[in-house]
């Protein structure tokens, strides 16, 4: 990885894709289903429905793409929803990610999932991100298969030549680079392709942009007839605690979001060796930076910020404006200044005390509020 792992936009879709792709399909399309287009829903009404569901305003849930006759996870996702500000921040955890599992020493993030369930994953991916997990969802990964094939195939725009053969595994992956349609069958081994320089980070990309294109697809109208299949797909293949209730509840609230609303960050890390085993160290600094200034129970103060990049690399602020405002703070704008080394807190207001002790920066005072990022932010590559 080179810096931060940037922010990644999801493109206009017709709800906001929070509950990776069995979730969103279910629930979204069933909206679609039983009300004419045309009609409007009151964000006032949803806030009181999900504030009666939930009787909380902000919400960590915990996705996991599982194989649960291997024991083992391919996809894990922390969704944080803002609910009065309908926010939605999706970061994407490295599942070779190399943590403490109770009971079970150290391991891949992925066996958690073999020790002890989506209970024990939830438990050690709070305790990764030093934040509470509010409720889970476990996807089948077949799930996808079976609903690219119900919606005909999917086009897919394959970056780079990819070409694997795993014939204990039974997984065959030849795909040419370029836009191209795919089955469901391709699609799922588009999304489990790993074998480049990227390695599992690559993966966590190539599965965002496949979440993506999926939703896109089901706000096409020529796929609205194909809604019921649908439905009945994403509730077979999706294993969660919440109830109807709770689901048609964020959907109402969801409904119509601003795209800009929905973002998705990747947790730094970088691919080394535990002796024969290939994990991924992940920055703990910013895993809990991120628990914090994104997945925090309570709303940060809304003084006004400003992130400066002074890391020297071009672009670096990206990922930790995408990440403020998806936890709900008040960013309006970033600037370029020379490069330092130190990273700092400037201001006197609440937001500045608050931000100086998330991100264990030292702060001095003044009447605006800003956060200057140096090189020492930037993790080990």
């Amino acid at each position: 990885m080179r810096g931060l792992a940037l922010l990644k936009r999801s493109r206009p879709i017709v709800l906001a894709a929070i509950f990776l792709v069995a979730t969103v399909l279910g629930y979204a399309a069933f909206q679609y289903a039983r009300k004419p287009l045309a009609e409007t829903v009151s964000i006032g009404l949803a806030r009181r429905d999900v504030t009666a569901a939930f009787h909380k305003r902000r919400l960590n849930f915990l996705i996991v793409g599982a194989q649960e006759d291997e024991g083992t996870t391919d996809t894990l996702l922390l969704a944080h929803v803002d609910l009065d500000r309908r926010l939605a921040t999706l970061i994407s955890i490295p599942r070779d990610t190399w943590v403490a599992i109770p009971g079970h020493g150290h391991d891949k993030l992925n066996s958690a999932f073999g020790y002890g369930g989506i209970e024990l994953t939830a438990r050690v991916v709070g305790t990764l991100l030093g934040t509470h997990v509010d409720s889970t969802f476990v996807v089948d990964p077949t799930g996808a298969k079976q609903i690219v094939d119900a919606l005909g195939g999917l086009n897919v725009n394959v970056e780079h030549a990819m070409d694997y053969d795993d014939s204990h595994g039974n997984l065959h992956i030849h795909f040419k680079a370029g836009e191209q349609y795919l089955s469901g069958g391709q699609v799922l081994e588009y999304m489990r392709f790993r074998h480049d320089a990227e390695s599992d980070f690559g993966r966590m990309r190539r599965q965002q942009q496949v979440l993506h294109e999926i939703v896109r697809e089901i706000g096409e109208p020529q796929n609205w007839p194909k809604i019921p299949r649908l439905v009945a797909l994403a509730r077979k293949d999706v294993k969660t605690p919440l109830t109807d209730a709770q689901l048609q509840a964020l959907v109402e609230l969801y409904r119509g979001v601003p795209s800009d609303n929905v973002r998705t960050l990747t947790l730094p890390g970088y691919s080394t060796f535990v002796g024969d085993a290939s994990v991924v160290l992940v920055s703990d600094y910013w895993a809990k930076a991120l628990g914090s200034l994104v997945c925090a129970a309570s709303d940060p103060p809304q003084d006004e910020v400003l992130v400066v990049n002074a890391t020297g690399l071009p672009r670096e602020e990206r990922f930790v404006v995408g990440a403020l405002r998806g936890g709900g703070w008040n960013v309006k704008t970033a600037i370029d200044e020379p490069a330092k080394s130190t990273s700092a807190v400037i201001g006197s207001s609440a937001a500045a005390i608050r931000l100086a002790r998330d991100f264990g920066f030292a702060r001095s005072a003044s009447n605006a509020t800003t956060v200057e990022l140096g090189s020492s932010v930037l993790p080990q590559t």
